[in-house]
Formats: structure tokens, sequence, C-alpha cells
């Protein structure tokens, strides 16, 4: 039985509620903006990204589309990995910045060698993405971030 206070111009009313919602509908419509959204990250960077043989960017897309809707887009996938976890080329290429073998300072290393980020700025071939840029994501979002959130909250629903 709930309680009741009452005052002069209110009274107030202790009880419990207990409701359950099926939130089925709205899952799914979350997970669907959610892989648009990365989706749509993705494509935005791609005119900011290094483009020589396309390859860098097949990879960096193809690693994006594996794990697209879990709210995770890869801005530089590469081939390598530091002792970190995290792509060398693609690092390399995203940062910006010239690596060098830190015992020959050549920005060719073996393997086995540890490179080191250097000072000095990459250039980047812009023949085939003239607005190619270093820390792509950042150049994307300022770009359409706005794009992304008006779908994503258009497909979620609330847009």
């Amino acid at each position: 039985m709930a309680k009741t206070v009452h005052f002069k111009s209110f009274s107030i009313v202790q009880g419990d509620i207990k409701i359950n919602l099926n939130l089925d509908r709205f899952s799914k419509q979350f997970q669907k903006a959610q892989y648009e959204l990365d989706g749509n990250v993705m494509n935005s960077m791609v005119p900011f990204m290094p483009h020589n043989t396309g390859l860098f960017i097949d990879v960096t897309r193809a690693a994006s589309a594996a794990i697209q809707g879990s709210g995770k887009v890869y801005a530089a996938y590469g081939p390598e990995k530091d002792e970190e976890g995290r792509g060398g080329y693609g690092r390399f290429l995203y940062e910006g910045k010239v690596m060098v073998d830190e015992e020959t300072g050549s920005p060719w290393a073996k393997k086995s060698h540890k490179k080191i980020v250097t000072d000095r700025p990459l250039r980047y071939t812009r023949t085939h993405n003239p607005q190619v840029t270093s820390h792509w994501f950042d150049a994307a979002k300022k770009k359409d971030l706005d794009k992304w959130v008006k779908q994503a909250k258009k497909t979620a629903g609330g847009g």
C-alpha cells in the first residue's frame, strides 16, 4: 500500500512501481544507426587519406568493415605492429611525421629494429587525394560531423 503525505498545496505519494519495457525495436534501430555511422566515418576519411596505390586505403577499409557496427573504425591499419600493438605503417602515415631506424637513421628498418618519430613532416602524394593530410579522422570530423549526427539520429528514430 502506498504512503501518502498531504501538504497545503500538494501531496506526496510514495510507492513502488515496476514496469517491464521491451526495447528490442530500439535496439535494432540503434545498432543500424551505429553500423551506418561507422561506415560514414570511414567514407568521410578516405579523401584525406594517403593514396599511392590504394592498398593502404583498401586494407584500412577492410579492417573497418570487419568491425563495422561496433562503434570503432580503423583510421589507419597497417601490416606491421609495434611493441604496444599499434600499426607501424598506418601510424607512421597517420601521424604525418617521418620515422627512422633508431640505430641507422634510415627510414627503412629491419623488422627487429625500432623506429622513432622525427619532427620532419611527411610529404604525401596528392595525385589521387588532393586533400590528403595527417590525422585524417580529425579532418573528416571537422567536415562531416553534422552529417554523421543527423544521419545517426534519423536512423535511430530521433531525427
